[in-house]
């Protein structure tokens, strides 16, 4: 996965963005990004701010995506960063330690979402702000949901996968108990939908992106080549509605969240 991960990064870049904005960077601030992987937001935020004197420690549970992520600090000779591999529910910094905690699309991954977010608080200085991104409901996600949703119909009951944890979080009220529910106090965090789109120029390059790896990669392979080739006729059918100018385009709904403590 670690590999593959970088081609989605044009995708979700505006979500780094919107969290960078989110986050209201100063100069010399500390800033911990959890769940980094191949190092994003943290290359930007170093491209952008590390002559202002912030430092950045990124981590993330995955060994291949933190040496991913280090290499391309050291490409880059971006000094001001560092990657690290680290759970989010161990966080092995000190309580308050941090000016600003960031995470993008980790959250919903963690393996417990609670004791992850509570542990980016504590690591979290009295005034500084986390800011997070979620998915919405798999069902917001029409990139991935079409193709799964034809996927499982395809399947044997007895040998579908769970229903990926990436939409765990995105039914309303969800996130706000979590945030809740780790120390934040109600009126100290807000939470707003952003509209993220994939564009795609055709139907081969939607196809092969979206099943080259993660979550519809196993399960796709576990069919017989028949079964897969009449399984992608079908979704190239549902695809027809997307179709705008030429261009496969979905828009896809993720959740923002700032916290202050």
């Amino acid at each position: 996965m670690a590999e593959a991960f970088d081609r989605w990064l044009p995708y979700i870049q505006p979500i780094a963005e919107a969290l960078i904005d989110l986050a209201d960077i100063s100069k010399g601030q500390s800033i911990l990004d959890v769940a980094s992987g191949t190092g994003e937001p943290s290359l930007t935020l170093a491209r952008r701010y590390g002559k202002k004197g912030i430092s950045i420690i990124g981590v993330d549970g995955a060994e291949a995506m933190v040496v991913r992520a280090n290499q391309k600090a050291e490409v880059e000779a971006l000094t001001c960063l560092e990657f690290r591999q680290m759970k989010a529910e161990a966080l092995d910094f000190e309580n308050a330690q941090f000016d600003r905690v960031i995470s993008r699309f980790g959250v919903m991954l963690f393996d417990d979402p609670l004791l992850g977010v509570s542990e980016m608080r504590r690591v979290l200085r009295h005034g500084g702000k986390m800011v997070i991104a979620i998915w919405s409901e798999f069902y917001k996600i029409p990139s991935l949901y079409l193709i799964w949703d034809v996927l499982m119909k395809a399947m044997p009951e007895d040998k579908q996968p769970f229903t990926p944890r990436i939409g765990g979080l995105g039914a309303e009220g969800v996130l706000d108990t979590l945030l809740e529910e780790a120390g934040f106090e109600e009126d100290h965090f807000e939470i707003k939908p952003f509209i993220l789109t994939y564009r795609y120029d055709d139907f081969e390059s939607y196809w092969e992106i979206s099943t080259s790896a993660g979550m519809l990669k196993e399960p796709l392979d576990s069919l017989s080549a028949e079964v897969q080739a009449d399984l992608k006729k079908k979704v190239e059918k549902l695809t027809l509605p997307y179709f705008e100018n030429g261009e496969i385009v979905f828009h896809n709904e993720a959740i923002l969240a700032s916290c202050v403590k």
